[in-house]
């Protein structure tokens, strides 16, 4: 399948805005919420995010180094991937060490499974024996990736876009 993940930078904007012309077209205006919602202004503004997140303590001082993937195959973007290798309160609820989406027109073909298991064995280089990941209850799809990748299923945890899955997920089974 040949999917690699790239680490974000600058001058990215046109195939942004077509993932972004994607996810408006199948309306799918919620996939980027809370701090991630400034992506709808643009990759510029969101990348300049993403930048002062990558240390961790912005926009908040709870929020932890990050580090921001373009998920690709053959210089195509196809969603984009955040791998985190510690968790704050708020990511143990929901966030976890990985967070990812996968635009539309590239879904159920394994570009989900394919990039989490990049990013486990990422976070398994850097120490990182098992990783946290969430999904919402009504995400059927995400979590049958995560269970493919190994995921054990957590208790679930109440967060305020409902109720969040939780699997712990060992790194070194990719």
């Amino acid at each position: 399948m040949n999917i690699v993940l790239t680490p974000m930078s600058p001058g990215r904007d046109a195939e942004f805005d077509a993932m972004l012309a994607e996810y408006r077209a199948a309306g799918e205006t919620n996939v980027y919420q809370g701090d991630f919602a400034i992506a709808w202004q643009g990759y510029t503004a969101f990348y300049e995010l993403l930048s002062r997140m990558k240390h961790g303590g912005y926009p908040a001082p709870d929020i932890v180094p990050m580090d921001s993937y373009f998920i690709e195959r053959d210089g195509r973007v196809l969603g984009d991937l955040y791998i985190r290798s510690r968790l704050s309160a708020r990511l143990e609820k929901l966030g976890g060490n990985i967070g990812y989406r996968v635009r539309p027109s590239e879904r159920n073909r394994g570009v989900a499974t394919a990039a989490l298991r990049l990013a486990l064995q990422k976070l398994a280089a850097i120490g990182v024996e098992r990783a946290l990941l969430t999904c919402r209850d009504t995400n059927a799809a995400s979590a049958r990736v995560i269970e493919k990748c190994g995921g054990m299923r957590a208790e679930n945890s109440e967060t305020k876009y409902g109720i969040s899955r939780r699997y712990w997920v060992p790194t070194a089974a990719c």
